[in-house]
């Protein structure tokens, strides 16, 4: 059928009770797949005042934490601060629901709900050619957080919490004032790569469909989207890139679809024209979370943290420049995070490098095609972390930061578990997923390259390289904890 102009008019639009979307005379019918096809679901998130409401809200929410933050600098007396910012924003916004529904968390972000009205009324420049690397804002996530992280042990206090993003707030301010086409969303914002790598393992997928759109000529799903993309590409592409489920698209066309996928659909697919930044993503950050935590954090409270190569060095340069100390700088955590970005990203490239030269491929080939198999060991790995620290700090920190901001007790909330209780360990089963599900997707992403199968064959333990010393690295924190016991005081 044709999409004409009242077609594509959400007013004239009805949903019935079957699911079919009656439209001037047309039909679009919807699958039960479809998340938009449940009257009340898709009504909600289609609403305009519902949604101004929620992120009103949130903004509200994210005000008062860094008014707190300044307000009450000691971490003894602010809950609110690193609560919200650090047990629930960046555990269950980010990595949960970025890893189920995909990128809702920028559908009620602040800075994005500030910047859809700063854009319209600002100065609306194009940004800058050599500014629209995609890189940028991940460089920033690296180094101005996660270093400043593993150097700093107070780095997540709650005023220099509320300092850095009112920062990004600033720089996020101006942007949006200055720049058109939303660009601090897609180039500049620290999450930017984060959300739109992470979003390849949910079960979510926008997209529209491809029958009723046959003979379009208006767009006006890609005319509504403040971020100038294209919604009936996404599909063809493999990529939702820089989506933000704001919905505008589908309050415009009834044809767009929001609908229920096999986990992870995005890296079964051949996915074109979005460059390695999704991969890169996940292999740093593979690198800077999870193989650094190891290495710091659970390795570190062995009763033999000192014996370790990141230890060693970080004694032997304390004993060079022992005025390192006095300023506050973790050492030990700076080389620990040196040698995690030395040894993943090492392991990634020469075995990806090695099994293109077995497959008859060049490496980018092989990078850009095999690449996106590294997504679980991050993502689902994390979700091991999420699942323990819930119970040794995030239900206690969020259930403090209501109570502090409502005033609704003076008593302080206690964590529902204690470090070390061996019950604990049952989440580390996340870890043993992703490293399966990683050795899968390179499996499944080989077809996508046509040589002989015994090339694959002989390529595989090369490509499965980084899953395979991950679950070494997992076996062996497991072993030493097993044979020398935890450290009797471990300071971090």
């Amino acid at each position: 059928m044709t999409i004409n102009q009242s077609v594509l008019d959400a007013k004239e639009s009805r949903v019935t009770k079957s699911g079919v979307i009656a439209c001037s005379g047309n039909t679009v019918t919807r699958s039960f797949t479809d998340i938009l096809s449940v009257p009340m679901i898709g009504g909600l998130i289609k609403s305009l005042a519902v949604l101004f409401v929620i992120r009103t809200i949130v903004l509200c929410l994210f005000v008062t934490s860094l008014f707190f933050g300044f307000y009450l600098p000691d971490a003894e007396s602010n809950y609110v601060t690193t609560g919200f910012f650090w047990g629930l924003f960046w555990p269950f916004f980010m990595l949960v629901s970025l890893a189920t529904f995909g990128p809702l968390v920028c559908t009620f972000c602040p800075h994005g709900f500030l910047g859809i009205y700063l854009t319209r009324f600002g100065l609306r420049k194009t940004l800058p050619k050599r500014w629209r690397n995609p890189y940028l804002g991940l460089g920033v996530l690296l180094s101005a957080y996660w270093g400043a992280y593993y150097a700093f042990a107070p780095f997540d206090s709650p005023w220099i919490t509320a300092l850095f993003f009112l920062l990004l707030t600033m720089i996020a301010i101006s942007a949006f004032f200055i720049f058109d086409g939303m660009a601090y969303c897609k180039y500049i914002c620290p999450m930017a790569s984060v959300k739109n790598a992470f979003s390849r393992v949910g079960f979510a997928w926008l997209s529209t469909s491809s029958s009723s759109c046959t003979g379009c000529k208006t767009f006006e799903c890609a005319k509504a989207c403040d971020y100038h993309l294209s919604p009936f590409t996404f599909d063809q592409t493999g990529s939702m890139r820089h989506c933000s489920l704001c919905m505008d698209c589908a309050r415009a066309c009834p044809s767009v679809r929001w609908r229920i996928v096999k986990p992870a659909y995005a890296l079964l697919q051949k996915i074109r024209g979005v460059g390695n930044i999704d991969i890169w993503t996940y292999i740093l950050l593979l690198a800077v979370i999870s193989v650094t935590m190891r290495f710091h954090h659970a390795l570190g409270r062995t009763a033999i943290a000192e014996q370790f190569p990141w230890a060693r060095t970080s004694q032997w340069l304390l004993a060079y420049f022992p005025s390192l100390s006095g300023y506050g700088v973790d050492v030990t955590g700076l080389v620990a995070l040196l040698y995690a970005l030395i040894l993943t990203v090492s392991v990634c490239v020469v075995g990806l490098a090695i099994g293109g030269k077995i497959l008859g491929i060049n490496y980018e080939k092989a990078f850009s095609t095999l690449g996106y198999a590294f997504a679980p060991l991050m993502i689902i790995g994390g979700l091991s972390h999420v699942g323990e620290f819930f119970f040794l700090h995030y239900y206690s920190d969020i259930a403090n930061a209501v109570n502090q901001l409502l005033n609704l007790s003076t008593n302080v909330v206690e964590p529902l578990a204690r470090r070390g209780e061996p019950w604990l360990h049952r989440f580390v089963v996340f870890q043993y997923i992703a490293v399966l599900w990683s050795i899968y997707l390179f499996y499944y992403r080989l077809q996508f390259i046509d040589v002989n199968a015994w090339r694959k064959w002989l390529a595989f333990p090369f490509i499965t390289a980084m899953p395979v010393v991950y679950l070494g690295l997992l076996l062996y924190t497991g072993y030493v904890f097993a044979t020398y016991g935890a450290a009797v005081r471990h300071v971090h």
